[in-house]
């Protein structure tokens, strides 16, 4: 048996109707792709004297096309049956918490606040992992004040972080994984994120940075040689800071993991109808 009580393999199909709320979700991925890789396919952006420059004109639209959508979302999940007022509440309270722990810097700048968003988002699927990922690093921005054209960049790749982790549970349940090989999926998925958070986030800022000719992006330079670069950039100013963030994740969901993971799947079987 798994953490959860039935295992995915052994529950009944239901299929569903096409509905809304995946058109929207579509939506918000699609706004995420194009704001993070606009600066690579339009190289004029990427001058100084450009209105685009380090997403001075494009920043604040997306900010408030992901809030709009994810508005959206939420309204079309509740209408369609994704979600409900007791799921919706646990939302709120995890996003509210996770936003919490977003202020609690540890050493090397580790921080606590993306357990809760892997164990959200695998607990009650990859729609409302998203729309947790969204929402607490938006409610941390106000709280740290760190609001500027850098967060739906990083609202996004959070949001990636909590639905990749409710598309992790169906893969797990499909690999008969259970007990402490189940929770050591979610830890080295963990692991993993801790170390794509920032090379995703990076990319916000990299082409707009002046830098040494190795690792600086050059617009015409073809992907394997503007892959080579990031690479370099990512070895030299990030990848120290992200094992550091990988390993606090890991540590927090070996203590933490299992008995919250079982409180919120609980959770989820009682307040919820969604058999798939």
């Amino acid at each position: 048996m798994t953490i959860s009580a039935m295992p995915l393999r052994q529950r009944p199909i239901v299929l569903r109707r096409f509905e809304p709320g995946t058109l929207v979700f579509v939506a918000l991925n699609l706004l995420g792709l194009f704001a993070y890789l606009n600066p690579f396919f339009a190289p004029g952006a990427t001058h100084a004297d450009s209105g685009w420059f380090a997403h001075n004109t494009d920043g604040p639209v997306v900010f408030a096309g992901v809030a709009a959508l994810c508005l959206v979302l939420v309204v079309a999940d509740l209408t369609g049956g994704g979600l409900n007022s007791k799921s919706l509440a646990a939302l709120g309270v995890m996003a509210a918490l996770a936003a919490v722990l977003r202020t609690i810097t540890l050493p090397a700048g580790a921080n606590l606040y993306f357990f809760l968003v892997i164990l959200g988002g695998y607990a009650f699927g990859y729609r409302m992992g998203f729309l947790l990922g969204a929402l607490s690093f938006f409610l941390s921005a106000v709280i740290t004040g760190g609001i500027g054209p850098w967060l739906p960049f990083q609202m996004f790749a959070s949001a990636w972080m909590g639905a990749s982790a409710g598309l992790l549970r169906p893969a797990v349940g499909r690999a008969g994984l259970g007990g402490r090989s189940e929770l050591a999926a979610v830890v080295v998925f963990g692991m993993a994120w801790g170390l794509l958070f920032g090379a995703i986030t990076n990319l916000w800022a990299w082409p707009f940075l002046a830098a040494g000719p190795d690792i600086a992006f050059e617009p015409g330079a073809g992907p394997a040689e503007t892959l080579r670069r990031y690479w370099n950039y990512y070895l030299l100013t990030s990848l120290g800071w992200d094992v550091l963030r990988s390993v606090c994740n890991a540590v927090v969901l070996v203590m933490l993991g299992g008995p919250l993971l079982r409180a919120l799947l609980r959770f989820r079987q009682r307040f919820t109808f969604e058999l798939g």
